[in-house]
């Protein structure tokens, strides 16, 4: 219709600004004019843009601000083969908007590999159209890994360096290379490889990857007489079309990402790509005319690869999801707004996400939006680090837990020194410290003051690439918090504003000491984790852990990392509804009797228990038949 804009959403940035670029110039102008994009952090549109280009975690943003998307006629969701949980979000919320207030809004779901009969059933009424876009043939090889000296498998950087050194020397043979990579760091190695590699001397290598500028982005795509060999993430996979691409060199990795529920946070692992992915890789080299693809994995592991993708609808954390559909319904007045789900999450996952919007205070016990799960929804961030900075500024301690919030989300900053160093991580640690979170402040600290450098960092054993990508996130955190009307505090914040703050993000992970110096602790899931050995602060009765892993040794052991020491009192001043006591018959096998003892819980964990008085004699009359019947 006259005057709405059309939105078209695709799962990654890069690909949003590229083909806003490319429709723009097609259409006889530039972006930002009729044709635009917006992505986190930069918004490329004017009064007279007609159809923007924007990432699915925008739209999400917009759906939070206006439900019902005034002013949007179109609604174009690109890539959904790759079912990103975004992605299905907004097709969720969007079929809802249509059913109630919406009629009008059509919406376009475009995907190259997907399998169309059941879209066509979700989406009924509807129509099917078909793009019968220009293929070549490509011809597959598979490269198997060399053996070292060492009897380890030839790095995968190696590999890839040696596969395009023998296809360089091929007869025949011209146009670009296309090298996919899991992640920048293997990018990194690869170009190394290829650099010192004799057999691609000639060759212009460069990377492609979303951490790049825009500068560099564009220079992987555009046209080149001397040949290219580009190194890429999966960004490549889809949506872009470099010109000039005759042979792809597949690592067959990529970074995943996954849910750890023992950390309650969502991680990026690297995986196997499933045989559907391969094929999408293969096909980058026929775009154009006939290529090649060499697969640096044996043909017969290929044959037992996943067909496709994991929808991450069933391998992420729900509960970013499940409040933004909250705070969506409750702006458009629906705050018991049923959505349907193109494929519907585990059940199991969507308890689990209700759990801890409720741990973080984010919905009351009616599964209703609470003040502060509305504060939340401010900020792009997963639910956990939002509740964090909210906590942080009313504590005073903002600044030091965006440094934390950015911490925990990167890699490591404090890692082991080389054999040698003059210095250890151990110097950033205090014997009165009560959350081990100090002693990374204190090394990001350092490494901002020396700017980086990795003479003054490596010494120290602060891993330099993740203290600036820290730096990066914890700028961002900050910025949207000054924009959310938060409180930033000027004086240095004292260690327990910043452990309570800790304690309110992660209250789902409060462990007890099993005994005193046992560094073993009984957590709310009903397991026990150990104190990590690396630790450095006294074990202290109750701690709440920020990371919680289970490390595969001689047993299966949970083990606790980034601790933090807390009081009881705090779990009364944060949580008062949640601490509870009562009494309770247990049957004591040591001494063989039954005993009544008086328990304070803290949600189903008991933080106190102690012998009180004589069970009823019906209780324990019940208790010692049970131990009869067992054999006990």
């Amino acid at each position: 219709p006259e005057g709405q804009r059309i939105v078209v959403l695709q799962p990654r940035r890069i690909a949003a600004r590229m083909l806003a670029v490319r429709v723009a110039q097609e259409r006889g102008g530039r972006a930002g004019q009729e044709v635009g994009y917006q992505v986190r952090f930069e918004n490329v549109t004017s009064a007279a843009t007609r159809i923007t280009f924007v990432t699915e975690g925008v739209l999400i943003r917009q759906l939070l601000q206006d439900p019902d998307l005034r002013g949007i006629g179109c609604v174009v969701i690109d890539e959904f083969h790759e079912r990103h949980l975004d992605g299905d979000l907004c097709l969720a919320w969007l079929r809802a908007l249509q059913r109630l207030r919406r009629p009008d809004l059509r919406v376009i779901v475009m995907s190259a590999t997907l399998v169309p009969t059941p879209l066509l059933s979700f989406l009924n009424p509807s129509r099917l159209l078909t793009s019968e876009g220009r293929t070549f043939p490509v011809e597959v090889r598979y490269q198997n890994p060399l053996r070292m000296t060492n009897h380890l498998p030839e790095p995968v950087w190696d590999q890839a360096a040696r596969a395009a050194a023998e296809l360089a020397k091929e007869p025949g043979f011209s146009g670009h290379m296309l090298v996919f990579m899991p992640g920048a760091y293997e990018i990194q190695k690869t170009m190394q490889a290829l650099s010192a590699h004799p057999g691609v001397k000639g060759r212009l290598i460069v990377p492609m990857h979303g951490e790049l500028t825009p500068d560099q982005q564009d220079a992987a795509v555009a046209p080149s007489a001397q040949p290219k060999i580009i190194v890429s993430t999966n960004v490549a996979e889809t949506s872009l079309t470099i010109e000039g691409v005759r042979a792809v060199i597949d690592s067959g990795l990529a970074r995943v990402a996954m849910f750890d529920s023992r950390r309650g946070i969502n991680t990026l692992t690297i995986q196997k790509i499933s045989q559907a992915s391969a094929e999408q890789r293969a096909g980058r080299a026929g775009r154009l005319g006939p290529g090649l693809a060499i697969r640096l994995w044996p043909e017969r592991e290929h044959l037992h690869r996943a067909e496709c993708e994991l929808p991450e609808v069933h391998r992420l954390d729900l509960s970013e999801a499940l409040l933004a559909l909250k705070q969506a319904a409750s702006s458009a007045g629906r705050e018991r707004l049923e959505v349907d789900w193109f494929e519907p999450p585990p059940e199991a996952s969507l308890r689990r996400a209700h759990d801890l919007l409720h741990a973080l205070g984010a919905l009351d016990a009616d599964d209703a939006l609470t003040p502060v799960g509305r504060q939340m929804t401010q900020f792009p961030l997963h639910p956990r680090f939002a509740r964090l900075l909210l906590a942080a500024s009313e504590n005073g301690c903002l600044r030091e837990a965006a440094i934390c919030a950015a911490a925990a989300q990167g890699r490591d900053i404090l890692v082991r020194p080389k054999p040698g160093a003059p210095k250890a991580k151990d110097e950033f640690w205090e014997p009165t410290d009560v959350t081990e979170f100090q002693a990374v402040i204190r090394a990001f600290i350092h490494a901002e003051a020396v700017r980086f450098s990795p003479d003054a960092c490596m010494p120290y054993g602060i891993h330099v690439r993740a203290a600036q990508e820290a730096a990066r996130s914890r700028d961002q955190f900050l910025r949207l918090a000054q924009r959310a009307g938060l409180n930033l505090n000027e004086e240095i914040a004292s260690p327990e504003a910043l452990a309570k703050t800790l304690l309110a993000a992660f209250s789902d992970h409060l462990g007890v000491e099993t005994g005193r110096g046992s560094r073993v602790y009984e957590l709310a899931g009903g397991y026990r984790g150990h104190l990590s050995k690396d630790a450095h602060i006294k074990p202290p009765t109750l701690l709440v852990a920020s990371e919680v892993t289970e490390i595969q040794g001689k047993a299966l052991q949970v083990q606790l990392n980034g601790v933090t020491q807390v009081r009881e009192e705090w779990l009364r001043e944060l949580f008062p509804e949640d601490i509870s006591t009562g009494q309770r018959a247990s049957y004591d096998s040591v001494n063989r009797r039954v005993m009544n003892r008086e328990e304070t819980r803290f949600r189903s964990l008991v933080l106190t228990s102690r012998e009180k008085g004589e069970p009823d004699h019906a209780t324990a009359a019940s208790l010692l038949a049970d131990e009869v019947e067992s054999g006990n």
